[in-house]
């Protein structure tokens, strides 16, 4: 009995050393160290009406992240922080700063703060595979205990052949689908390949946001005053 506790826990810590390993060469790709993007976003409301916002996005790293809204006229300027897991954002009109949830969306979208700001998967959830084909990994990512998740679990789909996302399931605490994130049209940026067009879909409001990025790269170093609350607006 022993023995075969014994294979079963090695053959499972393989199983979790392999899914980190995995979705670490998907980070690599989707929030690669220090980096910078231009980003399109497209909101479709259920109105029929579309709203348009050009963002420019700066990391550090996977917990330092800035965003500077390019357009349109009227958010022009704003800025969205994410140092170490608090969220803050300059609004131009007031000049003022203010704290954010994880959770709040980014333009009135379907992209939560979150969902682009906080890339440290592996800090906030353990992940699983649960499903292999010939073709795609499935993996689980679970919440951890203590950490800052803004998802209770995030199911993720991932081709073999070149380890690029095809799509993710959001889920809160008691199980409910809230949102899918579909991962389209890859595309090489600089040395990096990675998926170019980005639709999220609100399960609940069947409302949907494109992300397109128009220029993304790695880069060895940003200005670090950039990533100061205090210097937010400036």
């Amino acid at each position: 009995m022993l023995l075969i506790l014994l294979v079963f826990n090695s053959a499972l810590f393989s199983e979790t050393n392999k899914a980190e390993i995995i979705i670490q060469k998907i980070l690599d790709r989707l929030a690669p160290g220090t980096w910078q993007g231009k980003y399109d976003f497209t909101n479709f409301r259920t109105d029929g009406s579309k709203h348009d916002y050009t963002l420019e996005i700066q990391a550090l790293n996977n917990k330092t992240v800035h965003i500077t809204f390019l357009s349109p006229l009227r958010e022009k300027g704003r800025q969205i922080l994410n140092k170490d897991g608090e969220i803050w954002s300059y609004l131009p009109d007031s000049r003022k700063v203010v704290r954010l949830a994880g959770r709040d969306s980014i333009g009135n979208g379907d992209f939560n703060n979150a969902d682009v700001l906080k890339l440290n998967w592996l800090d906030d959830y353990t992940p699983q595979i649960v499903k292999e084909s010939d073709k795609q990994y499935v993996i689980d990512l679970t919440a951890k205990e203590k950490s800052d998740a803004d998802y209770h679990l995030v199911r993720l789909w991932i081709l073999k052949e070149n380890l690029q996302p095809v799509q993710q399931y959001f889920y809160d605490n008691i199980g409910h689908h809230l949102k899918t994130l579909k991962y389209r049209e890859v595309k090489k940026f600089y040395n990096i390949e990675r998926p170019s067009l980005m639709v999220m879909e609100n399960v609940i409001t069947k409302q949907k946001t494109l992300l397109k990025i128009i220029d993304f790269k790695k880069t060895k170093s940003l200005p670090k005053n950039r990533f100061m609350q205090s210097n937010l607006g400036k």
